[in-house]
């Protein structure tokens, strides 16, 4: 486990060599939810969805959004085709 003192923070914009002790250029695997606290985020889980429109073609760009209670995720496979799928199960 790596223990850092002084967090200093999340320099995405900033050269390599100037990079203050404690600082990181990318952050990976983790989230800030509260401030001054990083946690780590959880794995891949699989999803089944109520609602699909995609195909077997392997996906390439995917995006979520939450309408109401609704969530639907649209995304794009290596053919270039937009799909949906809405309301996981």
């Amino acid at each position: 486990m790596i223990i850092i003192e002084k967090w200093g923070g999340l320099a995405t914009n900033i050269s390599p060599y100037a990079l203050p002790p404690g600082a990181a250029v990318t952050q990976v695997n983790l989230q800030c939810l509260s401030p001054g606290q990083l946690s780590v985020r959880k794995g891949l889980a699989a999803m089944s969805w109520t609602t699909h429109s995609g195909s077997t073609v392997p996906i390439t760009t995917l995006q979520r959004f939450q309408s109401g209670t609704l969530e639907t995720v649209v995304y794009q496979n290596s053919s270039g085709v937009l799909f949906y799928a809405k309301g996981p199960t």
